[in-house]
């Protein structure tokens, strides 16, 4: 079953930063049960009907979990050049990295401070520790 749906996504309640939303001619939809939201978030949009609007809380962590204090990593910058030299474009605060662990997975990270000589990256999920509050309407749904 196809779910589309309008949200406003705000940070630790109703009344927080917003994160994100959609827009009227860009609602979301989502399959139910491919893994693309939140557990808690699908399973409140299954039981509503269509035109219904409400409100849902989800706890950081039954979101995102906890923010790890070993998530973090200082890196040197040799770490990141390649073939046609250092990669400048993540030399920013706020950028976003993508490395491999020992395993091969991908790892997303977003630079949080630049030295010289070093580059710190938090591997949290962006939404970790967060206290997620979906303002949402149900719009249609579809077999």
């Amino acid at each position: 079953m196809k779910y589309t749906i309008h949200y406003t996504l705000r940070a630790d309640g109703p009344e927080g930063e917003i994160i994100e939303a959609t827009v009227p001619e860009e609602p979301f939809t989502f399959e139910a049960g491919a893994d693309e939201i939140l557990e808690d978030l699908e399973n409140a949009v299954k039981a509503a009907s269509v035109g219904d609007t409400m409100e849902v809380l989800i706890p950081a962590d039954r979101a995102y979990g906890p923010e790890m204090e070993g998530a973090f990593a200082v890196l040197p910058k040799t770490q990141f050049v390649d073939e046609e030299g250092m990669d400048d474009s993540v030399m920013n605060e706020g950028e976003v990295v993508v490395m491999r662990d020992d395993s091969g997975d991908e790892l997303h990270g977003v630079v949080i401070g630049v030295t010289e000589e070093e580059v710190e990256v938090d591997f949290n999920h962006p939404l970790a520790g967060i206290d997620l509050h979906f303002s949402l309407q149900l719009m249609t749904t579809e077999a």
